[in-house]
């Protein structure tokens, strides 16, 4: 079985099982690879040094987080070529060019004054819910589409527990909040201009058709990042920094993956240690609750001077086109 073969193959016996998106990326990851190393080449003649050179090659193209997606493909099929289909091979020739490729990757958390820095940025924009979502992200950990996914009715203030909903192929959990966490969605809750046709707890403007969606979150943070001089966070770095944290006050990984719903570490979610309640207690013993600085009003934006209205029984002047034609009545000039 050549390598176009079992990629083949695998797309159809394997991709096809799983979610539109993780099919499209094999596809996608499968094009990269074929056109990258010999289509023709037996599968059991795949060596690491063959595929040293393709991750070095890859690795003066793309970033390093794209190149260990790249050789993960590449493992799960020599995985399944050996214990499924039964193909002959001394071992998995991407084991240790996985291993190393993600250990050239960036470290978690972020640099000292970052994380002070990022959050005075966005405190002082001119919209109060970008400070309100990446302080609750550091305080929780949620991911970016399950905070923006929360409703009004997810949130139990009194019980101190936010209700995560089923999103794509995550199963619904609740997150324990700290008490920091707790003042931060009640000021949430509280907005004043918080509008009464939408049940979104962090809400965006309406669009021309008069619904409205979840809080436009990517230009924004990026925007005010650019500004403070913080170009490398990604909104991602909030939750790993949350984790981080979590584990340096003293939560064991079992807790921290409790809490976050990470799927790095396997846990029994029915362990009696995991419960809701006894991770309030153990959050309330290790976690410091902070005082938060007050809101920052909300600043409409000006509009445009072609949008300022005018007096019913003032006349707009008409604009002179200063395009010089030359002729009479704007004709083009004849030579």
């Amino acid at each position: 079985m050549t390598l176009e073969e079992a990629l083949t193959r695998y797309i159809d016996e394997i991709s096809r099982k799983k979610s539109s998106q993780g099919f499209d990326r094999d596809v996608r990851l499968s094009r990269i690879v074929l056109d990258r190393l010999d289509r023709a080449q037996p599968l059991e003649d795949v060596s690491p040094l063959v595929l040293g050179r393709y991750r070095d090659q890859r690795l003066k193209e793309a970033s390093v987080s794209t190149v260990a997606k790249d050789l993960d493909l590449l493992k799960d099929l020599f995985r399944v070529a050996m214990v499924l289909w039964k193909i002959p091979m001394d071992g998995n020739p991407a084991n240790t060019l996985v291993e190393h490729v993600s250990n050239m990757g960036r470290s978690g958390g972020l640099a000292p004054g970052e994380r002070l820095r990022m959050v005075a940025a966005c405190d002082h924009y001119k919209n109060p819910i970008l400070g309100l979502v990446v302080r609750i992200v550091l305080e929780t950990g949620l991911r970016k589409n399950e905070i923006l996914g929360l409703r009004c009715g997810d949130i139990d203030l009194s019980q101190r527990i936010c209700h995560v909903p089923k999103i794509h192929l995550s199963a619904p959990r609740q997150v324990p909040l700290t008490k920091t966490a707790v003042k931060l969605f009640q000021r949430a809750l509280e907005l004043e201009d918080r509008p009464a046709d939408t049940e979104w707890l962090f809400y965006g403007d309406p669009s021309r058709f008069g619904d409205r969606k979840p809080y436009a979150l990517d230009r924004v943070f990026k925007k005010v990042l650019s500004k403070a001089r913080l170009k490398r966070i990604a909104f991602d770095d909030l939750r790993t920094e949350a984790m981080v944290t979590m584990g340096e006050v003293g939560l064991s990984a079992g807790e921290v993956v409790a809490i976050t719903g990470s799927r790095q570490v396997r846990i029994s979610r029915r362990a009696p240690e995991y419960r809701v309640e006894k991770l309030l207690e153990r959050l309330d013993a290790v976690w410091p609750d902070t005082n938060l600085p007050p809101l920052v009003a909300r600043v409409e934006e000006e509009p445009l001077p072609d949008e300022v209205e005018t007096e019913p029984d003032e006349k707009p002047t008409p604009r002179r086109n200063s395009r010089r034609t030359g002729g009479t009545f704007g004709q083009p000039r004849r030579f």
